[in-house]
C-alpha cells in the first residue's frame, strides 16, 4: 500500500474539507476521493460517511486515525534517521485549527522571526481534540490552541504549560445591506469543532430562519459574501472584508472573545524549545508594557 494514501486521509481527517484537502494535497477533488476509496477498499471498510452533510468520519475511519498517525510517523523518523541534513529537519512543525493560520500564526510568526531570525515552522492543520493527541504523543513540537472560559478543553491541555499568544473572538457578520431584525439563514462552526463549542455555549439571541453548521470557517465567510445569510466568524478572518464594506458586524454587544496560547510538546526540538520561550519572553514584556 502506498504511505501517501495514508497521508490522504489524514489530511481530509484534519481538514474535513475535500476541497481544501485536495489544494493541500496538489491534487483534484476527484482524484483525492478515488484515493480515498482506494485506501478503503483495501483496508476493507469506509472511512468516510459520503451520506452526511458536512463531511464526517465514520467510526471506523475516527478509529484509524491513531494507526495511521502512528504508521507515518514511524516512516519518517526512520526516513530522517537515514538522511544526515535536511532544510526540513530544521522546521518546527507547528499544528493548528485552519482559522489560526489566516492571521494568528502569521502575526506570531512575524513576532518570533524577529527575535530568532531562522526559525521556520512546518504547519499542521488539525482540530482541537486531534492537536491533544498529537502534542501527547510528541507528533508535533508545538501548538496553537483556542481557548474560551466557558468551554472545555480537551483533558490532555492539563498536563502542559502554555503561554497566551494572541486575542480572538468571534462575530456575526453579514452584508451592509442586511436588515439585521430580519429572520436570516445563520451559518455557524460545527459544534464538534472548537470555535462551534463557543458559539453553542456563549449563543446570543440571533434572528433566523435556520442555522448550518460548516467544517471550514472559510467556508461561512463565502456564503455571507454571497449575500445567503449571516455567519459566525472569527474577527481576524474578515477584518479586510469590514474595512472595505463587503461585510458588516451586527449585534456588536455580543462578547464572544476567547485566546490563542502556544504549547510545546514533552520531546520538542530544542528549537521549538526556544521559540516557546521567546513567546514567552514577548508575553511578559507586553504585559510588562501595559501595566507600567
Amino acid at each position: 500500500m502506498n504511505s501517501e494514501l495514508l497521508r490522504d486521509f489524514l489530511c481530509v481527517s484534519d481538514t474535513m474539507n475535500l476541497t481544501l484537502s485536495a489544494e493541500e494535497r496538489h491534487t483534484t477533488q476527484s482524484n483525492l476521493s478515488k484515493r480515498i476509496r482506494q485506501l478503503e477498499t483495501w483496508l476493507g471498510r469506509d472511512l468516510i460517511d459520503r451520506r452526511s452533510r458536512p463531511l464526517a468520519l465514520t467510526k471506523a475511519g475516527q478509529d484509524f486515525i491513531p494507526v495511521a498517525r502512528n504508521i507515518i510517523s514511524q516512516l519518517d523518523e526512520y526516513r530522517g534517521a537515514q538522511v544526515p541534513w535536511g532544510v526540513a529537519e530544521e522546521a518546527v512543525s507547528i499544528a493548528m485549527p485552519h482559522s489560526a493560520t489566516i492571521s494568528v500564526f502569521p502575526r506570531f510568526k512575524q513576532r518570533i522571526v524577529k527575535q530568532i531570525p531562522r526559525a521556520s515552522f512546518a504547519p499542521r492543520l488539525a482540530n482541537h481534540d486531534m492537536v491533544a493527541t498529537m502534542l501527547a504523543r510528541s507528533e508535533c513540537d508545538l501548538a496553537l490552541v483556542a481557548y474560551h472560559p466557558a468551554t472545555p478543553q480537551a483533558e490532555e491541555f492539563a498536563v502542559f504549560r502554555s503561554v497566551e499568544i494572541a486575542r480572538e473572538k468571534l462575530v456575526i457578520v453579514a452584508p451592509p445591506h442586511a436588515n439585521s431584525t430580519e429572520p436570516l439563514r445563520l451559518h455557524v462552526s460545527h459544534r464538534r469543532t472548537y470555535i462551534g463549542q463557543i458559539w453553542q455555549n456563549s449563543r446570543v439571541s440571533v434572528p433566523v430562519t435556520e442555522e448550518i453548521e460548516h467544517g471550514m470557517a472559510a467556508d461561512i465567510r463565502v456564503y455571507c459574501l454571497s449575500g445567503d445569510g449571516r455567519g459566525v466568524l472569527p474577527e481576524t478572518l474578515v477584518e479586510a472584508d469590514i474595512a472595505s464594506g463587503k461585510l458588516a458586524i451586527c449585534f456588536p454587544e455580543a462578547d464572544l472573545s476567547y485566546s490563542f496560547s502556544l504549547y510545546c510538546a514533552p520531546k520538542a526540538s530544542a528549537q521549538a524549545k526556544r521559540i516557546w520561550k521567546a513567546a514567552a519572553q514577548l508575553t511578559n514584556h507586553e504585559l510588562s508594557s501595559q501595566t507600567s
